[in-house]
């Protein structure tokens, strides 16, 4: 868990010895003052990604040749997090030991962290123009709770709100795959279709909600912070209650593989076998189905489920430059260089990626925009034309710690243990200590 917290942003307007220091380390003046940074890159700096050096070693390879040929005065050291379980910890203990890459890929979890201790560099007033490539709506919401600023960039993306389904298996319980549910409620009400006529042969999705929270209440337009983020309000709001009464329902009546409700067993692996109707929300995941059952990949529906928020979300990767960082002129060229236009659009053209990009000039590339009669055709299909309205919908107080107290309870309520009011009210107890211990 992020320590106790001390401050917000540095470089941002505010007093430069109020803001010399993050945690025990002593920022540079370049860093702290007003003024945007400025000058012609060189000396060292390290970069650092997150699980990319086994399967995309050239590629990174390439670019950072191209970058220190343009800038022959810069040496870039490269290495590749895990990103396990201990990611966020770690970042945040090599933030505290003032060890943090000169550019760094984060996930929003530990962007939010290292921001909240000031160890990110405000780009609005250090890079001001450091988001024109990127898609609109994507870079205007990567803004943290509190902050009309940025300071971060983002790299590649899921698309949260489409939804994949097995065709023939909605055939087989009656249900219409020309017709997908278009709200989470419809879907319910599908999935009792599918315990009614399935016979036990089969199921509607996994019973852990762990993939579904809190993105069901997003789609929804469910009320789960207060207007400011700093508290939880989820129990408080009725279509959460009645969610959660709906999928103790659906589990109660067999519409759920009773022994995936307290597992982290991967929907994508069900979906593949065959043993689910409905699979995940992001699409990336067919690239599995398709290499592990091409019989379920080729009877894939793939559609929009948006729900009352009428948009999609995106999730993805993002790229810092910590205010830790010795070198921050050859640190922001590196990153405006690896997500330039072209160095993005050589990444996602790569076939194994499923994700998408976050300059809009790369999405016009003929794998967005000459689609394959295919499952992942159709959704690359879908996910460019939602892509420019797309927003990050991230809630950065959802920690893990958070998320683990919240899903206890709704296990709880699904197996029948607990009214399904107390689990959401005794969650939002537990949500909400948390938050206070966090500061």
């Amino acid at each position: 868990m992020p320590a106790a917290l001390t401050g917000c942003g540095v470089g941002s307007g505010a007093d430069t010895d109020a803001t010399a220091m993050a945690g025990s380390c002593e920022l540079s003046e370049a860093v702290t003052n007003d003024e945007p940074i400025t000058g012609e890159p060189s000396g060292e700096i390290t970069f650092q990604t997150t699980a990319l050096k086994q399967s995309f070693s050239p590629y990174f390879e390439d670019l950072i040749a191209a970058f220190e040929e343009q800038y022959p005065e810069v040496t870039v050291t490269w290495q590749d997090d895990p990103g396990d379980a201990e990611f966020t910890q770690r970042l945040v203990t090599d933030a505290q030991g003032c060890q943090l890459p000169d550019v760094v890929n984060l996930n929003q979890t530990t962007a939010y962290a290292l921001y909240r201790e000031n160890f990110l560099l405000n780009l609005s007033t250090k890079a001001p123009d450091v988001g024109e490539e990127f898609i609109p709506s994507v870079w205007n919401s990567l803004v943290f709770p509190g902050s009309d600023e940025h300071f971060v960039m983002p790299w590649y993306w899921g698309l949260g709100g489409l939804q994949t389904y097995n065709t023939e298996l909605m055939k087989q319980v009656g249900l219409d795959p020309s017709a997908p549910p278009t709200t989470v409620m419809e879907q319910f009400d599908m999935a009792e279709t599918v315990a009614e006529n399935s016979d036990g042969q089969f199921y509607a999705f996994t019973a852990s909600p762990s993939q579904r929270v809190p993105s069901d209440w997003q789609l929804m337009d469910a009320q789960i912070m207060n207007d400011d983020e700093t508290e939880f309000t989820f129990a408080d709001d009725p279509k959460i209650i009645e969610w959660l009464q709906r999928y103790a329902e659906l589990y109660e009546a067999g519409a759920l593989p009773r022994d995936t409700l307290s597992t982290d067993v991967d929907v994508t692996q069900l979906y593949s076998a065959g043993d689910v109707v409905w699979g995940s929300t992001n699409a990336s995941f067919m690239r599995y189905v398709q290499e592990t059952n091409p019989d379920t990949y080729e009877i894939t529906g793939v559609s929009s489920l948006l729900d009352a928020r009428g948009d999609a979300f995106q999730e993805g990767q993002l790229i810092a430059v910590p205010s830790t960082s010795d070198n921050p002129v050859a640190a922001l060229a590196f990153a405006e260089f690896l997500l330039s236009p072209d160095w993005q659009t050589t990444f996602v053209s790569d076939e194994r990626i499923s994700n998408f990009p976050s300059t809009t000039e790369s999405l016009d590339i003929p794998k967005f925009t000459e689609v394959s009669d295919t499952p992942l055709g159709e959704a690359n299909r879908l996910s460019v034309e939602l892509a420019p309205d797309a927003t990050n919908s991230f809630i950065y107080n959802w920690s893990d710690s958070v998320n683990s107290a919240v899903l206890s309870e709704l296990q709880l309520a699904i197996a029948g243990s607990k009214d399904p009011e107390q689990a959401l009210a005794d969650a939002q107890d537990a949500a909400n200590g948390i938050l206070a211990e966090q500061g």
